[in-house]
C-alpha cells in the first residue's frame, strides 16, 4: 500500500471515518500486518503527546491570566519585578505568541521523530527526499513565526510601565483613530488590533474637556485600510437601538442597548446617556445605530452606573481642528456606510477589523 495512502488512512481509521465494512477490512489489516499496526500505535502516540503538549499550555496560560486579572484588580498583590524577574514577566504578559512558535518547534521535533521512525526500514531515496521536504516546509513555518515574534517583541520595552489603557476605533483607513482622552495617560501608546497585532501609534489631539484625543498609527508594519464599513453620523433618536465594541479584556466583547437620553451626565450636552453594560477598557469604543453608523464615543460611567457617550459632532470638530496643522491636512473622516443592509452578526464582523484595544506605558 502507498505510504501516504496508508497514513491517511490510519487518520481516517482514527477519527472513525470509515464505513463499518472498511473499519472491519483494515482491523484484520492490523492483526495481519505487524507493520501496520506499529504504525497506527506511533500515530496515536503523536496525537496524545501533541493534546497533552496542548492542554499543558492552555493550562498555564489560564493560570496567568488568572493572576493577572486579580493583581489589577487588587485582590492579591504582586511584589514589584526587576531585573530578569520583571523581563520575564512583561514577555509572558505580551508575548503570547511564543506558544505558536513554540507549538511548532515541538510539532516538527515530535514529527520528525516519529516520522523518521517509519520511514527508516525498506524506504526508497525518493521518499526520504520527500519526508525531508515536508520538514523542512514546517521548519519554515517555524522561522516564519520567529520572525513575527521578533517583531512583537520590539514593541514594548520591558522597562516599560502599564499606565492605562482602552478602546480605540479608525475614523480614517490611514491609521488615523479616536479614543478618550482620559484613557493616554503614559507616553507609549500601543494599539492592538483583533488579529493581535501591535502597532506603534503617535498622539496627534488631545481634548480633556471634551474627552477625545486622535491618535496616528505610526508604524511600518500597518497597512491603511481602503477604506472603512461605516461612516460618522451626527444624529440619533431617543429609544433608538444601539451597540458597542470594546476592549474591557484581552478579546473584544460586544454590547448592545438603547439612547436613554439625549443629554449627558447632569445635563451635559457633551454626551449622550446611553444604556449599555459597559466595564473599565470600553472608553474609547464606537457607539453605533442600527445600521452602523457611528454616532458617539462611548465614556466613563458616572457614580450611579449609567454609561455615556461623547457625540459625534465633536469628532467632527476635533477633525476640523487637527487639519488646521498641514501635518493632519489628509486626514478625511468616513462618510460612506457598507453595512447598513447587513445582519448585526455581519455588521460586527466588518467593525471588528477597525476596533484596537489602547494601551498607554511610561
Amino acid at each position: 500500500m502507498d505510504d501516504i495512502l496508508l497514513l491517511q488512512a490510519v487518520e481516517r481509521y482514527l477519527n472513525g471515518d470509515m464505513q463499518a465494512e472498511e473499519r472491519t477490512f483494515f482491523e484484520d489489516l492490523r492483526k495481519s500486518n505487524a507493520e501496520i499496526d506499529q504504525l497506527v500505535v506511533e500515530h496515536i502516540f503523536l496525537l496524545n503527546e501533541l493534546d497533552k503538549f496542548g492542554n499543558t499550555r492552555n493550562y498555564k496560560h489560564a493560570i496567568q491570566e488568572v493572576q493577572v486579572k486579580l493583581t489589577r484588580e487588587g485582590v492579591i498583590s504582586s511584589a514589584a519585578l526587576t531585573g530578569k524577574a520583571r523581563v520575564a514577566y512583561m514577555w509572558k504578559r505580551y508575548k503570547r505568541v511564543v506558544a505558536v512558535a513554540a507549538s511548532i518547534a515541538g510539532i516538527v521535533s515530535i514529527i520528525t521523530v516519529v516520522l523518521a521512525s517509519i520511514y527508516n526500514n525498506n524506504k526508497s531515496n525518493k521518499q526520504l527526499i520527500q519526508l525531508s521536504t515536508e520538514v523542512n516546509a514546517l521548519k519554515k513555518v517555524q522561522s516564519a513565526t520567529n520572525t513575527e515574534l521578533s517583531k512583537v517583541k520590539d514593541k514594548i520595552n520591558p522597562t516599560e510601565t502599564f499606565r492605562s489603557g482602552g478602546t480605540g476605533f479608525l475614523i480614517d483607513g490611514k491609521g488615523y483613530l479616536i479614543t478618550n482622552a482620559h484613557v493616554l495617560k503614559g507616553r507609549t501608546i500601543i494599539a492592538t488590533n483583533d488579529k493581535g497585532q501591535q502597532f506603534y501609534a503617535r498622539l496627534c489631539m488631545k481634548d480633556e474637556t471634551r474627552d477625545i484625543a486622535v491618535l496616528k498609527i505610526d508604524d511600518k508594519d500597518f497597512k491603511p485600510y481602503p477604506s472603512l464599513p461605516y461612516s460618522i453620523y451626527n444624529s440619533v433618536t431617543l429609544a433608538e437601538p444601539l451597540f458597542t465594541m470594546g476592549y474591557p479584556k484581552d478579546e473584544i466583547v460586544y454590547g448592545e442597548g438603547y439612547l436613554s437620553s439625549e443629554t449627558g451626565y447632569k445635563s451635559d450636552t457633551l454626551t449622550y446617556q446611553i444604556s449599555i453594560a459597559a466595564d473599565h477598557g470600553n472608553s474609547g469604543g464606537p457607539v453605533l445605530n442600527k445600521n452602523g453608523d457611528v454616532i458617539g464615543i462611548l465614556t466613563d460611567k458616572s457614580e450611579g452606573g449609567s454609561v455615556f457617550a461623547v457625540k459625534s459632532m465633536y469628532i467632527f470638530n476635533a477633525v476640523e481642528n487637527l487639519k488646521k496643522d498641514t501635518a493632519y491636512s489628509n486626514i478625511r473622516l468616513s462618510n460612506t456606510n457598507t453595512i447598513k443592509s447587513l445582519i448585526r452578526e455581519q455588521q460586527v464582523k466588518k467593525v471588528n477589523n477597525c476596533v484596537f484595544s489602547i494601551k498607554s506605558y511610561e
